[in-house]
């Protein structure tokens, strides 16, 4: 800012207002005022606003990070937080082999009870043979009634064939009774199953969600907030120049 020093000389009115015979009249020099200093204030308020505003980041970004904090220890999220996550990882792993030995003896039962309805089915044309031969034999009984040994022959025969029917009866019974158990075996392991589903599906999504807070929590936290320093401001010179009014 350059400054004007305008030494003062006293004169009388009607020397200032009537100029001397034989004398030029000295010309008037005009003030020169200072400029206003709006571009230095403008760029103070500027500098102001600019380190302001990084404390304003600064503070929104710490906060930011307390919050997470915060949420992240309501949640039990803590330093053992990847070694429980490794573990539930095992336990995953553990339940899908699980799953996969349950699924396998499900096949096993399955295969079980095809053979079972296989010879379920063999027993039932057994029966329908044995009652087309009892059928044939009380024909023929009842055509030679006369004959005593044919009778006797064909009562015997008979009664071999009621014996047998009724051994498979029990067979067919008991292959029932084994049929319905695999079936509620299966039943059983069918739920099981899906429990086990669901439960690891539930547990591999929340295992994920944590892994991801873990992980934006952990760059959070190793990444540091840049501060920007502000900038020097060196000060403008000032120079005086002095005016003396000429005689």
């Amino acid at each position: 800012m350059i400054q004007y020093r305008v030494c003062p000389r006293r004169l009388d009115e009607k020397t200032m207002t009537q100029p001397e015979p034989n004398q030029n009249p000295l010309p008037q020099v005009p003030a020169r005022t200072a400029p206003p200093p709006t571009q230095s204030r403008s760029c103070l308020s500027r500098l102001i606003g600019f380190i302001g505003w990084l404390f304003t980041i600064a503070i929104a970004v710490g906060l930011a990070l307390v919050v997470a904090g915060g949420i992240l220890y309501w949640a039990g999220v803590d330093l053992t937080t990847p070694q429980q996550i490794r573990e539930a990882n095992e336990g995953v792993q553990t339940l899908q082999a699980l799953t996969t030995s349950q699924a396998e003896s499900i096949g096993q039962l399955q295969t079980a009870q095809a053979q079972t309805l296989s010879d379920l089915n063999g027993a039932r044309e057994r029966i329908d043979e044995l009652e087309v031969q009892a059928d044939a034999l009380a024909t023929a009984a009842t055509a030679q009634v006369g004959q005593a040994a044919t009778a006797v022959a064909l009562g015997r025969a008979l009664q071999t064939a009621v014996a047998e029917a009724v051994v498979l009866q029990d067979q067919l019974a008991e292959e029932r009774v084994l049929v319905a158990v695999v079936a509620t075996v299966q039943a059983q392991q069918n739920e099981r199953i899906r429990e086990v589903e669901l439960r690891s599906e539930r547990l591999i999504r929340f295992l994920n969600r944590l892994s991801d807070i873990a992980g934006d929590t952990a760059e959070d936290v190793t990444t540091p907030t840049p501060l920007a320093t502000p900038p020097a401001v060196s000060p403008t010179p000032t120079s005086t120049v002095q005016v003396t009014p000429t005689p």
